[in-house]
């Protein structure tokens, strides 16, 4: 049996006007996104900012979005550091916080062997007896592995899936078929989603939940149930917000945006040295809210 699968909302970390978590906004878009009826939400996550939130910030995160869920639905909290030992006292507070997962990351800044890395997932699943999910995100991790290694990382006793944020859907089969059937592979877009369950995937932990949580539920629920027509109507409903994820690498102020004119008390504040919202950013993110008919 998968121990997650579905839907999962990777969260904004929200901040006040003095660069604080914003609990009450963080505890408002917790309450919207479970009472719209995500399976799951991530804190943390690469759209939450994680490397570049100060330690006190990333816990005030996690103990706030928590506490909001009150363990309605699991809360998988984003992990991710250079080292070891910070990754396991990161991964260590999420467990004491009353987290339900931990969704793990490995930078890599010096040249790692396999084995490295697998000494890095192996300390720190162990450190913990929550559910880790491996953060396979080549394009800023730097650190490309293949299907098979993957696989065989996921012989560690409490690693029990996977995050793709990748392009390539047959890497995302090559891992589904390398690893147990209760091995959760996810996609880290739900612009594949149609094409990713297809092959095996079990859902998938992204952002675009964040604006449009009942559809890609719904989405996911048409691929679950094998219903192609219904799938393909939502995925094109749902790449028509692609503007808010694929228009720039660091897209987090124009999301936050996005929320606010979603009625959100959302402030597109962010972390430097992310990019300040710009007023072609601003307009992108009303137009493609308008052209969706969402506002």
């Amino acid at each position: 049996m998968k121990r997650f699968e579905g839907i999962f909302a990777v969260m904004l970390s929200l901040y006040d006007d003095l660069g604080n978590i914003d609990r009450e906004a963080m505890r408002e878009i917790t309450d919207y996104l479970v009472e719209a009826g995500v399976h799951g939400l991530v804190v943390l996550g690469s759209n939450g900012e994680n490397p570049y939130l100060t330690h006190h910030h990333q816990k005030d995160a996690i103990d706030t979005v928590v506490d909001a869920c009150a363990q309605r639905v699991p809360v998988v909290v984003g992990v991710n550091k250079r080292g070891t030992e910070p990754a396991v006292d990161m991964a260590q507070y999420a467990e004491g916080s009353g987290a339900d997962g931990i969704l793990l990351a490995l930078h890599r800044f010096y040249n790692l062997d396999e084995d490295a890395v697998y000494g890095f997932y192996e300390d720190v699943c162990g450190s913990v007896g929550l559910p880790v999910l491996f953060y396979n995100f080549p394009s800023n991790t730097n650190l490309v592995l293949s299907p098979e290694s993957i696989a065989y990382i996921s012989n560690i006793d409490n690693l029990v899936g996977a995050k793709e944020t990748i392009f390539d859907v047959d890497e995302v089969r090559r891992l589904v078929e390398a690893t147990d059937d209760d091995f959760c592979v996810f996609t880290g877009m739900t612009f594949n989603l149609v094409d990713t369950m297809a092959v095996g995937a079990c859902g998938a932990i992204c952002p675009v939940p964040n604006f449009i949580p009942r559809k890609t539920v719904e989405l996911y629920e048409a691929c679950r149930d094998g219903d192609a027509e219904k799938a393909d109507a939502l995925q094109k409903e749902v790449y028509a917000l692609a503007p808010l994820i694929a228009s720039t690498p660091t897209p987090h102020a124009m999301q936050k945006e996005a929320l606010r004119l979603l009625g959100h008390p959302a402030k597109p504040h962010v972390k430097s040295p992310l990019p300040h919202l710009t007023d072609a950013q601003a307009r992108l993110a009303r137009e493609t809210l308008e052209a969706a008919g969402m506002i």
